[in-house]
């Protein structure tokens, strides 16, 4: 008698070892609950195969998205980054343009690929300084980047054709850094498309020229300008100071040498009444002069820096007219003078004896226009932000 005798109803047949009906059974059910056990055993036992019931114990799931992208704005960069390959979303939240209003990644090496992928995420405070951008195909910006408004590209190793590519997507910045950086006439001709910049530093620059110049000197609202030590002609340089923008507050155009004249300075006091720092630091060819010019003209003049410029001499600063001009004048507002090279010891003790509120000596470095300070790198211009690498 055949043991499965009485469960025809059921479906179920006897299966000899390794018959056809046994493995083609398993092949077209694999997901049943009830089969015949073994491979190809001659047995009227069942397996039932029990689901065992999907427990959810991700804490995650049950808040609000709010809370997570709070939770996210804790984070450092590079943890966010790893946080968006969990699912999607936490990609979606890791992404959320808030969480990437401002990144500090000097001394970085990355491709343009990469870099662009960042500047997607509507930044609005970004700093490259001392970073290597490199390219591994032919590649240019196309993405618009209306937000962005801080950019530090101070020392960035790029191509004159990729940056140039970069500027042209950027139309609303206000500060602007590309010191010791290569630029063109086309570079020149984006920087001036952004009307709104007030601050731009192109110290140590290369590729600046009367072409360019003029694009630069077409931005009506820029105040503070630093061009320390550009690579400019004497041509290009009179071209400068004598068509000045009139907004000018603060103007770096120290390190011109023998380049910059006593006329070069009168013609810039003349366009430019509203300056409150000025420096003329290692121009060796300014006299006494140009700099009693200055005093006696800009009555706003708060900072003057000119350290290094031998032939005003020391004799000068000491006499009587300038420290009339100092004290005695009510409408003058000088407050600091950085004289570094030129004055010895007496001389330094003489301005303190005798210049009350007044400092002599305070600033090495320029701070005009410069998103960073020499001793503190955790900020662009006054936003701090801490590096993200």
């Amino acid at each position: 008698m055949n043991i499965l005798t009485g469960y025809e109803d059921l479906g179920v047949s006897p299966l000899l070892e390794n018959n056809q009906i046994a493995k083609r059974c398993r092949y077209l059910n694999p997901h049943s609950t009830i089969w015949p056990m073994g491979y190809g055993l001659i047995t009227s036992s069942y397996k039932y195969k029990h689901k065992k019931p999907i427990v959810n114990n991700n804490n995650f799931d049950t808040l609000p998205e709010e809370v997570i992208l709070h939770i996210f704005k804790m984070l450092d960069k590079r943890t966010l980054t790893k946080c968006a390959y969990v699912c999607s979303q936490w990609h979606r939240i890791a992404y959320d343009e808030s969480l990437w209003q401002c990144l500090n990644i000097p001394c970085r090496r990355m491709s343009t690929i990469a870099l662009d992928n960042l500047l997607k995420r509507n930044i609005k405070f970004l700093s490259l300084s001392h970073a290597n951008i490199y390219v591994d195909t032919v590649y240019t910006f196309e993405t618009p980047l209306p937000k962005l408004q801080y950019l530090d590209m101070s020392a960035v190793f790029i191509k004159v054709d990729i940056l140039n590519s970069l500027l042209k997507q950027c139309c609303n910045l206000v500060k602007l850094s590309l010191e010791n950086c290569q630029v063109n006439h086309a570079c020149c001709e984006n920087i001036g498309r952004n009307t709104k910049l007030k601050v731009l530093n192109v110290a140590s620059t290369s590729g600046l020229d009367n072409v360019g110049l003029k694009h630069i000197l077409s931005l009506k609202n820029l105040e503070e300008l630093n061009i320390s030590w550009a690579h400019l002609n004497n041509t290009d340089l009179h071209f400068l100071l004598a068509n000045m923008v009139p907004s000018m507050k603060r103007l770096n155009i120290s390190g011109f040498l023998k380049q910059l004249a006593d006329y070069d300075l009168i013609s810039l006091v003349s366009c430019c009444p509203h300056l409150i720092e000025l420096d003329i630091s290692d121009s060796l060819s300014i006299t006494a002069t140009s700099l009693d010019y200055i005093l006696n003209n800009q009555s706003n003049l708060k900072v003057l820096s000119m350290s290094r410029c031998y032939n005003v001499g020391s004799t000068f600063l000491q006499s009587n007219a300038l420290r009339m001009k100092i004290i005695n004048n009510s409408t003058h507002h000088l407050k600091e003078l950085n004289v570094f090279g030129i004055i010895n010891q007496l001389s330094f003790n003489f301005f303190c004896d005798n210049l009350l509120d007044f400092e002599v000596n305070k600033s090495i470095f320029s701070s005009i226009a410069r998103p960073k300070l020499a001793d503190n790198e955790n900020t662009i211009w006054e936003i701090p932000i801490c590096i993200d690498c």
